[in-house]
C-alpha cells in the first residue's frame, strides 16, 4: 500500500505520481510519499502521517520540491531532489530500490529469528538430556541446608508461643480444637504441627 502525504497546492503532483505508480510499483510493505515544501512543515496533518509510519516502520520516500529543509523526523531517509521538476523515471527507480531494501531486511530478521530459535531449541534439549542422564542434578543437599535454616528460624521466633499451646497429655489433646481456635490465624499451620507431631509421639 502506498500513501501520499502533501499540503497547500500539491494535489495535482500528488494524483500524477499515484496514476504513475499505480500500475508500475507494488510495495512489498507500506510505504509512505512525503511530498515536501514550507506548507507540508508546517502542516500537522503531514507530520503526524511521518510519526505514524516511523512508529509502524513502513518505508519513507521524501520528495523535496521547493527549497524548505528536511523535516528532522526524515533526515535518515534518502530525499529526491525534484526542485527542478518531477521525475517519473527517477521515482520509480527510487521506490524499486526501497522496496527491494525492505525485503532484504525482512528476509535478514527472518534468518536471524530461525537461527535465535534454533539455539533456544538445542540448549533445551541439551539441558534435558544432562538433566535426564545425571550429568546435571539439583543441589538437593543445600536445598535442605536451607530448609533447615527456615526451620530454626521458624522456631526461634515462635517457638516460645508454641510451647504454651502444645498438647502434653490426653486430655490436652482432646481441648485442643478450642486452643486452636483462640490462637492467633498466622499460628495455626505451626500449632496444627505440633499437635500432629504430639500424636505421632503419643
Amino acid at each position: 500500500m502506498i500513501r501520499i502525504t502533501y499540503a497547500g497546492a500539491q494535489g495535482e503532483l500528488a494524483e500524477a505520481i499515484r496514476d504513475d505508480i499505480g500500475t508500475d510499483f507494488d510495495p512489498a510493505h507500506p510505504l509512505l510519499i512525503v511530498l515536501v515544501t514550507r506548507q507540508a512543515g508546517d502542516d500537522p496533518l503531514v507530520g503526524a502521517e511521518i510519526e505514524r509510519a516511523l512508529r509502524r516502520g513502513d518505508g519513507i520516500a521524501p520528495l523535496l520540491l521547493d527549497d524548505s529543509p528536511l523535516p528532522e523526523a526524515l533526515r535518515d531517509f534518502r530525499a529526491l531532489d525534484f526542485k527542478g521538476g518531477y521525475n517519473r523515471e527517477a521515482l520509480l527507480g527510487h521506490l524499486g530500490q526501497i522496496s527491494r531494501t525492505g525485503a532484504s531486511i525482512r528476509r535478514a530478521n527472518r534468518r536471524a529469528l530461525v537461527v535465535i530459535s534454533g539455539i533456544a531449541v538445542l540448549m533445551f534439549v541439551v539441558a534435558i538430556i544432562a538433566l535426564s542422564s545425571g550429568l546435571v542434578a539439583f543441589p538437593v543437599d543445600e536445598y535442605n541446608e536451607e530448609a533447615t535454616l527456615q526451620a530454626q528460624w521458624i522456631d526461634g521466633l515462635i517457638g516460645a508461643t508454641l510451647e504454651y499451646v502444645q498438647p502434653r497429655s490426653t486430655a490436652e489433646a482432646e481441648n485442643f480444637a478450642a486452643t486452636f481456635e483462640a490462637a492467633p490465624t498466622r499460628l495455626h499451620f505451626y500449632i496444627r504441627g505440633t499437635a500432629t507431631a504430639g500424636a505421632k509421639e503419643g
